[in-house]
């Protein structure tokens, strides 16, 4: 049974080299969709803090006002 003709050299390495670009390829795009994902992760931890800094405020009766006084005096 035959099997067909050998790859020369070149052919084999130019296979090679295709291959690589594309895995190179498809790793930035991963790399992509992660750097956004790691934005929305951010994004949203950013927004929980905020809203527990509003809770803590609230549950306080502090107003914004008041924590910017508060923190404009602790360095006094």
């Amino acid at each position: 049974m035959a099997r067909g003709v050998r790859k020369t050299p070149t052919e084999k390495l130019n296979e090679e080299l295709v291959k690589t670009k594309e895995e190179i390829q498809s790793h930035k795009n991963a790399i992509k969709t992660l750097e956004i994902r790691c934005k929305e992760l951010e994004e949203k931890l950013k927004l929980h803090e905020l809203n527990e800094l509003s809770n803590v405020l609230e549950e306080n009766n502090i107003s914004i006002s008041e924590l910017k006084v508060l923190i404009a005096n602790k360095g006094k």
